[in-house]
């Protein structure tokens, strides 16, 4: 399996379908446009590629996308030929890079077909480090005077970026959309990296000195019990909220840092 990345225009889908004609040119005994080419056997080729609606029966894009990933998922050996392009675009964000992930690593896993897996996904790049069959590929391209230029040649490796803002500017957004855009791309990969920085409730314990950390376990043990100990209906209104007071006092010094 090869991820393919870069940039939109770049050339992904071109060289997935390039790949596919050239294996079945070749199994009709026609001419090759390469220098060579040398194919084990193949018994079928899966394309989920585009983005298209099922009006008449229903079926918004991403089912439509589902439905097919669905069949390739099913039915794919591993002397197929594979190609998903953008698997997860038509959901929300997570929900598409989860439904992607998964995809991808059940085929390397399973049926481990020849694959072509395009993605925008950059967290589906760290695949190769759980799975020895797959790889990183990229379309390249360079940014010059503001602008982009495809270079349209197949690289090792994953892509550094998408682009999308430049691809854009090429489809004629105004100047003060695109400016907004910026604005809010730094915005979001700023807020990434802060919480991508920032310590999570784990990693706080592990610096907790062990005695301090055991005695407030003790001190909120012996206050659940004392709460257990209350018998509300014996109360009067005021016993109650002096009652409340005092609990509330003792879990905030049991909580606190010391």
């Amino acid at each position: 399996m090869l991820i393919v990345t870069g940039p939109n225009m770049g050339g992904k889908s071109t060289f997935m379908r390039q790949t596919a004609l050239i294996c079945l040119l070749a199994y009709i005994g026609s001419f090759v446009p390469a220098k060579s080419a040398r194919l084990g056997p193949i018994d079928r080729i899966f394309t989920r590629i585009g983005a298209a609606d099922d009006l008449t029966s229903g079926r918004s894009t991403f089912m439509v996308e589902m439905t097919e990933t669905a069949q390739i998922l099913h039915r794919a050996t591993a002397n197929s030929l594979v190609l998903l392009d953008e698997i997860g675009r038509g959901t929300s964000t997570y929900d598409g890079l989860s439904l992607a992930w998964a995809c991808s690593a059940h085929l390397a896993a399973t049926s481990q077909p020849l694959t072509l897996f395009a993605t925008h996904y950059f967290e589906l790049t760290t695949l190769p480090e759980h799975h020895a069959n797959v790889a990183n590929v990229h379309l390249s391209a360079r940014e010059h005077g503001g602008d982009i230029v495809f270079l349209y040649q197949v690289n090792q490796g994953p892509a550094s970026q998408s682009y999308g803002i430049q691809v854009a500017k090429l489809a004629g957004v105004p100047k003060a959309v695109l400016d907004t855009a910026r604005v809010k791309l730094r915005g979001l990969e700023r807020n990434r990296h802060e919480d991508e920085a920032r310590p999570s409730p784990q990693q706080n314990l592990s610096f907790d000195p062990p005695l301090a950390h055991q005695q407030r376990q003790a001190d909120l043990e012996a206050l659940a019990d004392r709460i257990h100990g209350i018998v509300v209906d014996d109360m009067t209104p005021r016993q109650a909220l002096d009652l409340l007071a005092e609990l509330k006092d003792s879990l905030s010094s049991s909580t606190s840092d010391p």
